[in-house]
This record gives C-alpha cells, sequence and structure tokens, in this order.
C-alpha cells in the first residue's frame, strides 16, 4: 500500500507515517504540503514510474497555495491519464458541516475524518477500499 499525504502539518504528516507503519497499513508514504506539490508528485510518477503512483490520498482541506478543494478539482482533470482512480479521503480539523456535504458530492471522496488520524480510521479505510493490509 502506497498513501500520499497531503497537509501543510508536518507532525500530522510525521505521525501518520508512523501510524501506518506501525500498523502495517503502509511502509511507503509520500507526503507534500500543500495541494500543488501533491499534484507535482502524482505528475511526476505518472510520468516516469507508474507503478509507484500512490494507492490512496489523505487529504487536508486548507492549505495554503492550493487548498484540498483545488486539489481534488485538479485530481479530477487529470483522472482520464490515470491507470486507475485514486480514492481520497479527507483529513481534517473542520467542524463545518459545509465541508462534510461539498467532499461527499466528489466520487473520488471515499470518506471523511477528523484530525489526528487513528488505528480505527486506517481499519475503516481497509473495509471502504476492501483490502486485507
Amino acid at each position: 500500500m502506497k498513501v500520499l499525504i497531503i497537509d501543510d502539518d508536518p507532525i500530522l504528516i510525521m505521525v501518520c507515517k508512523r501510524l501506518m507503519k506501525i500498523t502495517g497499513f503502509s511502509e511507503i508514504v509520500y507526503a507534500a504540503k500543500e495541494g500543488g506539490e501533491g499534484m507535482k508528485i502524482l505528475l511526476e510518477q505518472l510520468v516516469s514510474t507508474p507503478e509507484n503512483l500512490p494507492d490512496l490520498i489523505l487529504l487536508d482541506i486548507n492549505m495554503p497555495v492550493m487548498n484540498g478543494w483545488e486539489f481534488l478539482d485538479e485530481l479530477i482533470a487529470l483522472s482520464p491519464k490515470m491507470p486507475l482512480s485514486l480514492p481520497v479521503f479527507m483529513l481534517s480539523s473542520t467542524i463545518d458541516q459545509a465541508d462534510y456535504d461539498r467532499a461527499s458530492s466528489y466520487d473520488l471522496v471515499k470518506g471523511f475524518y477528523s484530525k489526528p488520524l487513528t488505528k480505527e480510521n486506517l481499519e475503516e479505510i481497509e473495509k471502504i477500499l476492501g483490502i486485507d493490509v
């Protein structure tokens, strides 16, 4: 399992990486501090090593430069060039119902979790994706 985390909080990224390693969820975790950087990672892998594309994306909403909504729109535009659809799970500290509603309007978004990521969240992601890690 390869995961791309897009979040502007370096502590959260570190905690997520550690949790994924400890639980055996993922050994390969790419990290980007905003949506534009995440898109750059995807584009570089798509061109050079598509087999290394992530299996899923954990995405924050509020980030500088390119926020989560802008990233989702770019990902949808890129999806015809992708070998397969990348499931996105929102990971945010928002409590705004409008954010939950907006996220559910995207077919790519398979779940919405409050920070910080937990072992239970990872187990639920496995169930949603139908995988046994």
